[in-house]
């Protein structure tokens, strides 16, 4: 039978895994809770989901590798995850080894907005020898950065970090430490807490169907709009992909932020010829990623099945 890679998505509310086959299809999926990982030995608890996950779906003997992706700064030789503010017990692990031990198969890490944008250009067709952004709104504010035909890391790998620009005149402390990120304005749990205060009889999940219109959505959705039109004037990509959670949600004003972008980029360039997509809803898609990255990983180590 063909060789599978298992991809792994964790989000900050999220928990995906997935067997993914050459073309990019994945099956046995499975979505829990990322609260799995936000006390104790994460590293095992992760091992222990991932060896039962395998056992569960009879995949032993089947499995290439494994392909991880984690909301965090991780190094830029993708061997530790350096700084995870949302899930702590991920802080300065080298996951990749600690868990190729315990499940004896080759892992690969990176952070998880990266594995969305690898899944969105494939869906999308998108050249891979351009500059593509991706723009992450769930939990927090991802983002992705495919420059010249490679992801972007950085010195420290931390390269990215829009969530972490600082706002002006604003002095709510963020999780990373640091006061006035616009991740604390500009995220779904921002939109969580706004939900609570305004409409606290109303999901989150129906914010914008159930107040169609309302201020202080419309207010929501513009601002996001702020640190997109920031990178997008900083460089100049062929291409910008928008999604997430909160940008997926029914009803969301895609034309309130589209118009907001639109407004904010400098003309006459890069505004001419921008190019924003919104990529197709998929809660597959950072598996996807996971299994191509671990795919691509063994086929440039000519790795064989384990």
């Amino acid at each position: 039978m063909e060789p599978l890679c298992i991809g792994i998505d964790i989000g900050g509310t999220n928990f995906r895994i997935g067997a993914v086959d050459a073309g990019g299809a994945v099956s046995c999926f499975e979505r829990h809770s990322s609260d799995l990982f936000r006390a104790g030995d994460a590293a095992g608890v992760l091992a222990h989901v991932l060896l039962g996950y395998r056992e569960r779906h009879g995949l032993r003997g089947r499995i290439a590798g494994v392909g991880i992706g984690v909301p965090a700064v991780v190094s830029r030789d993708k061997q530790v995850v350096r700084s995870a503010p949302n899930l702590p017990g991920f802080d300065a692990l080298a996951l990749p080894k600690i868990l190729s031990e315990a499940v004896c198969l080759p892992v690969f890490l990176d952070r998880d907005v990266n594995l969305l944008l690898r899944s969105d250009m494939r869906a999308l067709v998108l050249d891979r020898q351009t500059t593509v952004l991706g723009f992450y709104v769930g939990t927090g504010f991802g983002n992705a950065l495919y420059l010249d035909g490679r992801f972007y890391a950085g010195k420290n790998g931390a390269a990215g970090e829009l969530g972490h620009i600082p706002l002006l005149g604003f002095s709510v402390t963020c999780a990373c430490g640091n006061v006035g990120c616009c991740e604390v304005r500009c995220s779904g749990r921002a939109l969580e807490h706004l939900v609570k205060r305004l409409f606290p009889e109303t999901p989150v999940q129906r914010a914008f169907v159930d107040h169609p219109g309302h201020p202080a959505l419309l207010r929501f959705a513009r601002e996001l709009a702020v640190p997109i039109a920031t990178e997008i004037n900083i460089l100049d990509p062929d291409c910008a992909v928008l999604s997430g959670g909160v940008l997926e949600m029914p009803g969301f004003p895609k034309s309130e932020l589209l118009d907001a972008v639109t407004a904010h980029v400098r003309k006459p360039y890069p505004a001419t010829g921008l190019d924003l997509r919104f990529s197709p809803a998929d809660a597959m898609r950072g598996v996807r990623g996971g299994g191509l990255l671990a795919a691509e990983a063994l086929h440039k180590a000519n790795a064989k099945l384990v």
